[in-house]
């Protein structure tokens, strides 16, 4: 079933909505120093402060958080010390990888004081299911749990992940590639 996707810029947060912000968008919130800035960071910030006006509740879990914390590491290696070292094992079992899993931890930690943590029923969703789309490429296993827990909730997703098509949930994005597929 295809997701049915809103444009953030256009969106009006509702105080009896949940959402979960994918890690892509956590990723604009706070990026890791050598990010490089998306035009789209100023879109998801505004929307973020209009969230916390809204005082709209924000779920987290920790396929997300720790999806954020690798990513925010890997950026940090891929960018300043990939020459450095043979492989990321290697470079975070280094003194270089102190400061960088300081402040991805930091971050996560901010994150954290943002949202409600919830599993992710890993117990109850249809893992089959997804994992027949994942062997099928229609999506990552990832996004196909954080997809499944958005709709048995009735969760909406604020992401910028344009594979996000199908799951039958509320997108919130500003990519209008997932727009325009979601029609």
């Amino acid at each position: 079933m295809k997701n049915k996707a809103h444009d953030i810029n256009n969106y009006i947060f509702n105080k009896e909505d949940v959402f979960v912000l994918d890690t892509n968008i956590w990723l604009f919130l706070f990026p890791a120093p050598s990010s490089s800035q998306h035009s789209r960071t100023k879109r998801y910030s505004a929307a973020f402060k209009n969230m916390q006006a809204t005082k709209v509740k924000i779920i987290v879990n920790s396929l997300i958080l720790s999806e954020y914390l690798n990513r925010y590491c890997r950026i940090e290696f891929d960018a300043l010390y990939k020459g450095t070292y043979s492989n990321f094992k290697k470079f975070r079992q280094s003194a270089d990888y102190q400061s960088v899993g300081e402040r991805a931890a930091a971050y996560a930690k901010s994150i954290l004081k943002f949202c409600d943590k919830k599993d992710d029923d890993f117990s109850v969703i249809d893992v089959n299911q997804i994992l027949d789309n994942f062997e099928a490429g229609v999506v990552d296993f990832t996004d196909g749990v954080i997809a499944d827990c958005c709709l048995r909730h009735n969760w909406k997703l604020i992401t910028d992940d344009g594979d996000f098509t199908t799951g039958g949930i509320d997108v919130i994005t500003t990519n209008q590639k997932l727009i325009t597929s979601c029609q």
